[in-house]
C-alpha cells in the first residue's frame, strides 16, 4: 500500500504530519468564505467527515498555528490559494458529546462541562488573563453566563465558534424523553439561552463567524426566535461534495492501495453496491459514499488483498441502531408501518420537512426527513414538490433489515436467535437444503398469525424470507434485482471473501388459506417464471445457482420445489 489511510482520524495535524492521505477539501474553505452567511450549519450522517473538516477549519484559521500553515496546508488547495482571514481568529471550539443524558441534571452538568472545555482551551490559548479573571469566567453557573462572561471580558471581535456534534445529546434525549427536550429547548432552557448568547455575540460583532456541525435539524428548528441568525446548507446543491466521497475519489483510493495491481473492476463494482447512493440535494448530480465505510473496507482489504467477513465498521452499526428509539416520536405504529412500507418495495414517498416543528403534530413526512437526516434513505427521485426516498446502498439496506428483524422479534416474540438462523443459511448454502431455513419463515408467520399482526402478503413475506437473510454475511442479498426488465422475488448471490457451495434465486408466492384450491395454478405459474429468468445471460452465468420455487399457503410453505 502507497499511502496511510486516514480512517478514524480526526485530528488535521495529526493526518498531514503523520502522511496520511487526505482528500482534500480545502477549496470549500475559500467557497463558505465568498458565501454571503457567516453562520452556517451542516449536517451530515454520522460517520460522514464532519469532525476531520471542522479540525481542518480550526487549523486554518486558528491564530496558534500561524506558523504552521506551509506545513499544514501547502501541499493543498487553499494552500497555494489562501485567504485574508487564514489565521486570524481565536478559535472558540465545542462539541456536544460524551453527555450523559440519564436525566435533567446529568445532562445539564454535561453540557456545562462540555462549555467549561472548550472554554477553558479558548482563555489557555488566547489570552493574557489574570488568574482571577479565568476564575470569574470559569465558575459561571450555567453555559450562557460562561460565555457572556468571556464575550465581556475577552471583548475582540475576532472569535470564530466551531461546534462539533451539536445534536448528539439531544437526539438521545428527544428519543427518551421528549418532555426534557422540550424543556431544554424553551424559553427559558439552558440549550436555548447558550444559543442566545451566542447570538448576542454576532450581534455585538464579538463573534465573526460560526460552523456548526450535526445529524439532524431538529434542534436548530426547535430553537426558533432564540437562534434564527443561521443559514443551514445541508441541501444546497453548491455544498453537496463537501463532505462524502465521489465515485474518482474511491478509484483514486483503491489504485493507492492495490498500487494498480490486479483487476479492480470488480472491487469498485462491489464498492458502488455497498457504500454509494447518498444524494442530499435535488439538483446535484454527482451522488456519494460514506468515506467512512470506504476507508474501512480499504484499510481490511489492504492488509492481505481480501474483502473484510463484515462490510461495515461495528461502530457506524451501533450509531445506526439507535433509530430504534426515534421510533417513539410521533405515532409508534405508523412509523413501523413505513419501516414496513420501506422493506417490502424499497421506496417511500414524502416531503422533505423544510422545518421540524412540535407545536404540531409529528408527521408522517417528519419521520421520513429524519431517516434522510440520519442517513438511512436517501433522495432517489425528486418530483415538482415530493421525493421518492430509498435507501441510500446495500449495506444501510442491510442494517435495517437486521433491524426490521430485531424489532418484530422484540415487539412479537418470534421466538429465534441469531445463531439458529445462520446455522440455517449455513445449511442452504453449502448443501442446497431449503426447508430448514423455510421452517424459519413458517415458525414466524404463525407467531405473528396468532398474535393477529398483520394480514399476511406476498410482500410481507417476502420481507420476512429477506430479513432472515440479512442476519447472515453469507451472501449479497438482493431483493427484486432487475434482469432485463423481469424481477426475480430474492437472490443470494457470491459475496466476497465467502465462496459456499451455492448461489440461490427464490420465487416466492403467497395464497389466503380461503384461495388454497389456487395452488397449482400458482406453482406452475411461479415455475414458468424461473425457467423464464433462467433464459437470460446474466442469470446462465452465475456459477452453481439453484433455483427455487415456495409457495405460502397462509403460513405454511406449501410448495417447496428446486426448478
Amino acid at each position: 500500500m502507497s499511502i496511510r489511510l486516514s480512517y478514524s482520524i480526526s485530528n488535521f495535524e495529526k493526518l498531514v504530519t503523520e502522511n496520511y492521505y487526505y482528500v482534500d477539501r480545502t477549496s470549500y474553505i475559500e467557497k463558505l468564505e465568498q458565501a454571503s452567511e457567516p453562520y452556517i450549519f451542516f449536517l451530515r450522517p454520522r460517520r460522514f467527515g464532519k469532525s476531520l473538516f471542522i479540525s481542518m477549519l480550526w487549523h486554518y484559521y486558528g491564530l496558534e498555528f500561524a506558523d504552521k500553515f506551509s506545513q499544514l496546508f501547502g501541499q493543498y488547495y487553499i494552500g497555494k490559494n489562501p485567504t485574508p482571514k487564514a489565521n486570524t481568529y481565536a478559535i472558540l471550539y465545542l462539541e456536544f458529546s460524551r453527555i450523559d443524558t440519564a436525566t435533567k441534571e446529568s445532562t445539564f452538568k454535561g453540557f456545562l462541562r462540555n462549555v467549561h472545555q472548550g472554554v477553558y482551551r479558548f482563555l489557555e490559548t488566547y489570552t493574557t488573563f489574570s488568574k482571577e479573571k479565568k476564575t470569574q469566567i470559569l465558575t459561571q453557573g450555567s453555559p450562557e453566563s460562561m460565555l457572556v462572561k468571556l464575550f465581556e471580558l475577552y471583548n475582540t471581535k475576532n472569535i470564530y465558534i466551531l461546534i462539533d456534534e451539536y445534536d448528539h445529546f439531544a437526539n438521545e434525549i428527544l428519543a427518551f424523553n421528549f418532555d426534557h427536550f422540550s424543556e431544554f429547548v424553551s424559553r427559558n432552557g439552558f440549550v436555548r439561552k447558550f444559543y442566545e448568547a451566542i447570538k448576542e455575540g454576532t450581534a455585538t460583532g464579538i463573534v465573526d463567524r460560526l460552523f456548526v456541525t450535526g445529524v439532524t435539524p431538529i434542534t436548530l428548528d426547535s430553537l426558533t426566535s432564540g437562534f434564527n441568525i443561521s443559514t443551514n446548507l445541508s441541501t444546497h446543491k453548491y455544498f453537496h461534495q463537501m463532505m462524502g466521497f465521489t465515485f474518482d475519489t474511491v478509484k483514486t483510493l483503491l489504485k493507492k492501495v492495490t498500487l494498480n495491481h490486479g483487476d479492480t473492476r470488480n472491487v469498485l463494482k462491489n464498492l458502488k453496491k455497498w457504500y454509494d447512493g447518498y444524494l442530499f440535494s435535488k439538483k446535484a448530480q454527482t451522488r456519494l459514499y460514506n468515506p467512512n465505510m470506504v476507508l474501512y473496507f480499504l484499510k481490511e482489504y489492504a492488509y492481505e488483498n481480501e474483502y473484510p467477513d463484515k462490510l461495515i465498521d461495528t461502530n457506524i452499526a451501533s450509531d445506526y441502531g439507535k433509530v430504534r428509539r426515534l421510533f417513539r416520536l410521533g405515532e409508534i405504529e405508523r412509523n413501523y408501518v413505513i419501516l414496513e412500507e420501506l422493506i417490502e418495495t424499497g421506496m417511500l414517498n414524502g416531503l422533505l420537512t423544510e422545518q421540524f416543528s412540535f407545536e404540531k403534530p409529528f408527521s408522517k413526512d417528519d419521520f421520513i426527513s429524519l431517516l434522510f437526516y440520519l442517513g438511512l434513505v436517501t433522495i432517489k427521485e425528486a418530483g415538482l414538490s415530493r421525493f421518492s426516498f430509498g435507501f441510500p446502498n446495500y449495506v444501510i439496506k442491510g442494517l435495517y433489515l437486521e433491524f426490521f428483524m430485531d424489532s418484530l422479534n422484540e415487539r412479537n416474540q418470534l421466538d429465534f436467535e441469531v445463531e439458529e438462523v445462520r446455522d440455517k443459511l449455513e445449511i442452504l448454502a453449502q448443501n442446497n437444503e431449503v426447508k430448514p431455513f423455510v421452517g424459519l419463515i413458517e415458525k414466524a408467520l404463525q407467531t405473528l398469525s396468532n398474535r393477529d399482526f398483520i394480514s399476511f402478503d406476498e410482500k410481507y413475506v417476502k420481507a420476512l424470507f429477506v430479513g432472515f437473510a440479512s442476519l447472515s454475511n453469507l451472501y449479497f442479498i438482493k431483493s427484486e434485482p432487475e434482469i432485463e426488465q423481469k424481477y426475480p422475488d430474492v437472490m443470494f448471490l457470491y459475496r466476497p471473501p465467502f465462496a459456499p457451495n451455492y448461489q440461490f434465486l427464490f420465487e416466492l408466492k403467497y395464497l389466503k388459506k380461503s384461495d388454497s384450491g389456487k395452488l397449482k395454478s400458482t406453482q406452475e405459474a411461479a415455475k414458468k417464471q424461473v425457467k423464464g429468468y433462467l433464459q437470460f445471460e446474466e442469470v446462465r452465468q452465475l456459477e452453481n445457482l439453484k433455483s427455487w420455487v415456495i409457495v405460502f399457503v397462509g403460513e405454511v410453505a406449501a410448495v417447496v420445489e428446486e426448478v
